[in-house]
């Protein structure tokens, strides 16, 4: 239940000032209605619901400023996290990461946006975890699904197509493997600020705020 009305908002089937009702929902769905109010819950906790007064339950916008907050905060932990994991890589480690990124080829073959963001959310989730900092692993999960509502967005307005976004991850791979800090730095913070740099350059007046 909770993961389907994530998802659901996430991929922008419900759209930023879209009302959830508990029953529309329980009885859409067949179920009763405490799952769904347990699910709603849990998405207010991480701000993809919002409540209002004696109004009920709405989908949160996605407020340009908070999404710029966040992407500061994951340039200060994702570097960290790999400049963590770099001393420890094994080719094990490099295979992991090829997969990934020729899964992430496939799913752009097949215009599979979603699959192709939750695999891209995989590929820099790994270093969080090979880093061994638990905390910034926690931080990651708990900012991780907004990341993935501002891709679902962003993706299809700044990339001309899903392939690009897949190659994008395989030089990241090659720096690794070269050993080389200051490049593999260069390229991995290039590669976070990419949405914001193809944002400037595009001058068309497209509003993705709520």
């Amino acid at each position: 239940m909770y993961l389907a009305l994530r998802e659901s908002i996430v991929q922008g089937e419900f759209n930023p000032g879209f009302r959830l009702l508990v029953l529309e929902i329980a009885t859409s769905l067949n179920v009763s209605q405490a799952p769904v109010r347990e699910a709603m819950e849990r998405l207010k906790q991480e701000g993809l619901l919002i409540s209002k007064h004696n109004k009920g339950s709405f989908v949160s916008e996605i407020k340009q400023e908070e999404i710029e907050e966040i992407y500061i905060l994951r340039e200060l932990i994702e570097w960290d996290a790999v400049k963590k994991s770099i001393p420890d890589l094994q080719q094990s480690d490099f295979a992991h990461l090829k997969g990934i990124y020729e899964s992430m080829l496939q799913a752009a073959e097949n215009d599979d946006q979603f699959q192709l963001i939750d695999l891209d959310m995989e590929f820099h989730r790994f270093f969080f975890i090979k880093s061994g900092n638990k905390t910034i692993l926690q931080i990651w999960d708990q900012i991780h699904i907004k990341i993935k509502r501002f891709l679902s967005i962003t993706n299809k307005i700044y990339f001309s197509d899903l392939n690009s976004i897949a190659a994008g991850h395989l030089p990241l791979i090659e720096a690794l493997q070269s050993g080389n800090e200051e490049e593999i730095e260069r390229l991995f913070i290039q590669h976070l600020r990419e949405v914001w740099w193809r944002m400037n350059k595009n001058k068309k007046k497209i509003s993705i705020w709520g």
